[in-house]
């Protein structure tokens, strides 16, 4: 007997949590399935025992390369495969490995799937979302430019709620604050060299250094701006309370290759 079915038979026997990435989606007689090859062996888990209300394959499909846990229900010898479940692998850590932590603390969160303006993580088994604004510092154009599915990433957890399962957790609370040194660095009605990280209807997003971005109106220019483009920028307010700074599009010094 291999060392894979040696752990699917231990994780039918005592309830041991197992982790594998989840490869892909399957149909069969009206039902569906994820799918994940634990060393060889193929591990299908049905749809409600994903463990995600009104789950549906839109969002299965969002999670192939992610990293999770299950614990196997089930092994049909003679197909050779483990029939699993990641609900109660989650039900298993929530009730066991959560409440060993509190708020404050610095844990691995795994990335499940990213969206247009989040992030999905599993903490001990609970999924939270985590917005833009607490994945980094600055202006962030797409999640997927710091985030991948199936990452493992530092996160503090700001709010836990474990009767209710709530997990809250921050990404970039595990990371030096760049604008606690703004004033060091930049002044206001300096130029400086930066580069356009993204662009909204209200104007255009200029970095600095990482964390450090400059919002800027867009300019009466007939050179079209695009991402990655150096320009300068003259910053006109730095507001510290928000942790924001604004300032004017003055030149384009070279466009982006």
């Amino acid at each position: 007997m291999t060392e894979a079915w040696q752990d699917i038979y231990a994780s039918r026997q005592s309830n041991k949590i197992l982790t594998g990435t989840l490869s892909a989606i399957e149909s069969q007689e009206d039902k569906n399935f994820a799918v994940i090859f634990y060393d060889g062996v193929k591990v299908i888990i049905p749809f409600e025992e994903m463990g995600i209300e009104n789950i549906n394959k839109t969002i299965v499909r969002s999670m192939i390369g992610a990293e999770i846990d299950f614990v196997v229900r089930g092994i049909d010898t003679e197909k050779e495969i483990a029939i699993a479940s990641r609900k109660f692998a989650m039900n298993l850590r929530k009730k066991y490995e959560l409440p060993k932590h509190e708020e404050g603390d610095v844990i691995l969160a795994r990335i499940v799937a990213i969206g247009k303006n989040h992030a999905i993580a599993e903490v001990y088994g609970i999924e939270t979302k985590v917005p833009k604004e607490e994945i980094g510092y600055g202006y962030i154009d797409r999640i997927n430019d710091l985030l991948q599915v199936g990452d493992r990433v530092p996160a503090k957890i700001t709010k836990l709620d474990i009767e209710n399962s709530v997990v809250e957790i921050s990404i970039k609370q595990t990371k030096p604050n760049p604008f606690e040194q703004v004033d060091t660095k930049y002044k206001k009605g300096g130029e400086y060299l930066g580069t356009v990280t993204g662009s909204q209807p209200y104007g255009y997003f200029v970095n600095l250094e990482p964390g450090i971005d400059v919002l800027c109106p867009n300019p009466y220019w007939k050179t079209k701006i695009e991402k990655g483009d150096k320009v300068t920028v003259r910053i006109t307010r730095i507001d510290h309370k928000k942790q924001r700074i604004t300032g004017v599009l003055k030149r384009l010094v070279r466009k982006a290759q």
